[in-house]
């Protein structure tokens, strides 16, 4: 079963099956990926749980829905500064195709140095601490064991769009706010809400493909700019923070101009999508997918 339920079964059997599917999707990733996969993919993952969970909500009631929050979100990070460092690595790595051919030859090589050897050191005081072997698969098994029996009861899918529609207007605000007042704190929280809407979309695909396809490539390609900036902010931060030995200013000027343009690239390319994306009122959107919804479900 993929990230998306399956309009033949009841929405209560969609909800756990892809729950348990997603948490024993983490275990094969730590047994078939080198780590730095492997943890990229379980953070995606435990965002899904979480998204899955925000999207019944209202029906699981709040002190249950904080309960699996609140836990995958911790998980996730326990593990987010060494996903964080590969994350830089693919920065750099993005930063190089873009704008290599215009620079000096090892202009990004010192950086890429510093911060694999900085990974590497991570990495290994976590194999030497079991965390991989030991406290990941421990707090996985927990959810395996606690967390999957999800209290949704109601198999009418229209449970779901009191949740849709806070997904939206919150993301419709964070939009707004993000230009206003762009700062990376602003663009992050739009991002988030962005993929929250995203992955409500990937889950709701059966109901109409055509329809739900497109959107999901849509906020998709939102989601990938949004992140590329984030990432781009978050590398920013750590090659200004004194953490890696630039010794020319000029490179480092040089550097945060790149950033710089190429992070208002993004956020340009962002703009337009979301303005298309979040051009409706938050109730017009709602009445929409639920009347898609209701027509063909079940």
């Amino acid at each position: 079963m993929t990230y998306q339920f399956d309009k033949s079964l009841p929405l209560k059997k969609n909800i756990r099956a892809i729950a348990a599917e997603e948490i024993e999707g983490c275990f094969i990733s730590l047994d078939t990926l080198n780590i730095h996969e492997a943890i990229h993919d379980i953070r995606k993952r435990f965002k899904k749980l979480r998204a899955l969970a925000r999207l019944v909500r209202d029906e699981m009631g709040e002190e249950n829905y904080k309960k699996i929050n609140i836990y995958f979100r911790d998980l996730g990070r326990e593990i987010s500064d060494l996903r964080d460092l590969t994350a830089h690595l693919e920065t750099i790595a993005l930063l190089n195709e873009r704008y290599g051919k215009h620079i000096y030859v090892n202009f990004f090589s010192t950086l890429h140095k510093q911060i694999e050897k900085e990974r590497d050191t991570m990495e290994k005081e976590l194999r030497e601490s079991n965390f991989f072997s030991e406290h990941l698969v421990d707090k996985l098994k927990q959810a395996q064991k606690e967390l999957l029996k999800w209290p949704v009861h109601n198999n009418d899918i229209q449970i779901i769009l009191p949740s849709i529609k806070r997904v939206y207007k919150r993301g419709k605000k964070a939009l707004e706010k993000s230009y206003k007042n762009p700062t990376k704190e602003n663009f992050h929280e739009w991002r988030k809400r962005v993929k929250y809407l995203w992955y409500q979309t990937l889950l709701l695909q059966d109901t109409w493909p055509q329809f739900f396809e497109t959107l999901e490539l849509e906020l998709h390609e939102l989601a990938d700019f949004l992140g590329n900036d984030h990432d781009l902010m978050v590398f920013q931060l750590k090659v200004n923070s004194g953490d890696i030995d630039i010794k020319d200013p000029q490179q480092l000027e040089l550097m945060n101009a790149i950033i710089n343009q190429y992070s208002k690239t993004l956020r340009d390319n962002a703009k337009t999508k979301g303005e298309l994306i979040y051009a409706e009122s938050p109730a017009d959107f709602t009445k929409r997918i639920g009347s898609y919804t209701e027509i063909n479900w079940n």
